[in-house]
């Protein structure tokens, strides 16, 4: 099992940061607008993008845009910027051009008063809110509950990390749980709710049976559909296949940034076009072998604990 565990952590470590996204970051700076969006172009490509990493290739990517004139290219990339994010925001000191363009798109977006609470799908007991607040006008989310021979509403508080609030509702004692959410702003004051106290969502807490009470028993005699030395067998394959496509992925994302440095050499336009090609397809065969790698080894070392 620990085995299994350390070869998911280091598959997720042979996985490059992104180079094409520090290489544009350093053409960016050199004002060298063409090269960054190519660059960019190939790192939206990398399949190991954090959220924030995503957030920055779009964000430059608006920048470099608006520096070409493409404006409402770059619009389009703020608007894919504020979907993944609606609290996203462009440093502070860029130009006064660049901050405009920015706000026109998050106000055609987001009316000033926009605000959402979205209830998320969670575990039994758990709820999971998402606060989409373009204009950061939340300081505290306050979940409200109360029992069923309650009157009196209690109340959770927390503070929103990264656009999401998580509440433990209570688990003891029978019968359902009544609750609702409220977002509040600077003062104290009322936003926006999910769930009201004449309307609020219900937990029915004691309805769920452990699964072992339900789980058939199968006769003595019977066999299991899968012995464990196949699954052990069939885990360890998948985690070679695993190895072999990650680090088959790594050479060839290696081998694109190769194929792209080719491409800014070249005096010749059109070997300069049939390098960028290769270096498009190598990086999507590198995305492909990282996704099947991932996929392969989580089916691993499923097989391998079961």
């Amino acid at each position: 099992m620990w085995l299994a565990v350390t070869l998911l952590v280091v598959l997720g470590q042979a996985a490059p940061a992104n180079p094409y996204l520090d290489q544009a970051r350093a053409r960016y700076e050199a004002l060298d607008f063409s090269e960054t969006l190519a660059l960019l172009q190939l790192a939206e490509q990398v399949p190991s993008n954090t959220r924030a990493q995503r957030l920055d290739i779009l964000e430059l990517k608006a920048r470099c845009e608006l520096a070409e004139g493409r404006r409402a290219e770059a619009e389009a990339s703020y608007t894919r910027m504020l979907t993944l994010d609606p609290r996203a925001e462009p440093p502070g000191d860029l130009s006064p051009k660049i901050l405009e363009a920015f706000q026109a798109v998050k106000a055609r977006l987001f009316p000033a008063d926009y605000l959402a609470l979205k209830q998320l799908p969670s575990a039994e007991g758990l709820v999971r809110v998402e606060v989409v607040d373009p204009w950061r006008r939340v300081e505290a989310v306050v979940l409200r509950w109360r029992g069923p021979r309650e009157t009196d509403w209690r109340q959770l508080r927390a503070v929103p990390e990264e656009g999401l609030c998580v509440f433990q509702l209570p688990g003891d004692g029978p019968g359902p749980v009544r609750w609702y959410v409220e977002a509040r702003g600077p003062e104290g004051s009322g936003l926006a709710r999910l769930g009201a106290p004449d309307a609020p969502h219900v937990w029915n807490r004691g309805g769920v049976v452990a699964e072992s009470l339900l789980a058939p028993v199968p006769p003595p005699e019977a066999e299991p559909a899968t012995s464990p030395g196949l699954r052990r067998r069939l885990g360890w394959v998948s985690l070679g296949v695993a190895v072999a496509a990650g680090l088959g992925g790594t050479w060839l994302q290696v081998r694109s940034g190769e194929s792209h440095d080719a491409a800014v050499r070249e005096a010749w336009a059109g070997d300069s076009r049939r390098h960028s090609e290769r270096a498009r397809t190598q990086a999507g065969w590198a995305t492909g072998l990282f996704i099947g790698g991932g996929a392969a080894a989580l089916g691993g070392g499923y097989l391998l604990i079961w």
